[in-house]
């Protein structure tokens, strides 16, 4: 049942999220106590989601299964960001500060909020944009400058398979897509071997979703949606296509780099 699994990955991103975990300590301190408060409301609102996301979104035995299957693995980091852990610390804090009849208690509560936001954080005295903020994969990055370098117009129309999709588009909003969000999305949540190959003559909408996901659609049909979508780049995903069924489409060989290629489409190319 576990083979194959990485359960050790939910440990790094846990880790990577929570940096050296003393935030988490006290989120879930706060949590405790409001677990054994007599404030339903709270309990509602904060402990009870934590909770049912514990059983779920972070059990790895739920989510590797579902992972593997939909390839988001670098997606999930941000079931994190639904913990409310910075909101309910604060309020916290806040009601504590707030109760404080004397001075110096006041005053001492407020010291340890201080330590606590600069304790909790990265670098508390240092501040430096990140170029790639949206920690995307270095061959994301190389096949958007790989199509920059290769094209002459300000917005290629470019194809690529749904990883790519949803990835390049964060990092170079100038490329238009050569494929419909509904067409990456057709046969999302199916693997290629539960596709039916017949029905890619539906439908031009259903060839493309097809081919997107690396299955070897009809030679006349794609180079159909070449022509007609005008598209002036293809990037092929390594793992897909035989070089056989390559030869077949109506394209040109430009570059590479890791685990992609790009190729130009010879119709737009002749125009």
């Amino acid at each position: 049942m576990f083979s194959g699994w990485d359960l050790e990955f939910y440990r790094t991103v846990f880790t990577n999220y929570w940096w050296h975990g003393l935030f988490f300590v006290v989120y879930l301190g706060v949590l405790v106590y409001l677990a054994g408060s007599k404030r339903a409301e709270l309990k509602q609102v904060f402990v009870w989601p934590f909770l049912i996301m514990l059983i779920s979104i972070f059990n790895p035995l739920i989510m590797e299964p579902i992972l593997q299957r939909t390839g988001w693995q670098n997606r999930y980091s941000r079931f994190f960001w639904m913990l409310p852990a910075e909101l309910l610390c604060a309020y916290i804090l806040a009601v504590l500060i707030g109760r404080q009849k004397r001075a110096e208690w006041r005053a001492g509560i407020t010291a340890m909020t201080v330590c606590l936001v600069f304790l909790c954080g990265g670098s508390a005295t240092e501040f430096a944009l990140d170029d790639n903020i949206y920690k995307i994969d270095d061959s994301v990055i190389e096949v958007a400058e790989m199509i920059g370098a290769a094209s002459e117009k300000e917005r290629p129309i470019v194809l690529y398979d749904e990883e790519m999709y949803y990835w390049i588009r964060q990092y170079d909003a100038s490329f238009t897509t050569g494929a419909k969000k509904s067409e990456m999305e057709t046969y999302r949540w199916m693997v290629a071997d539960e596709i039916d190959a017949a029905e890619q003559y539906d439908s031009e909408k259903k060839a493309v979703a097809m081919f997107v996901r690396g299955i070897e659609v009809e030679p006349a049909l794609i180079n159909k949606v070449f022509e007609s979508r005008e598209i002036d780049f293809f990037v092929r995903n390594m793992n897909f296509y035989s070089e056989e069924y390559l030869k077949q489409l109506d394209l040109v060989y430009v570059d590479a780099v890791e685990g992609y290629e790009l190729y130009r489409c010879v119709q737009t190319r002749e125009e």
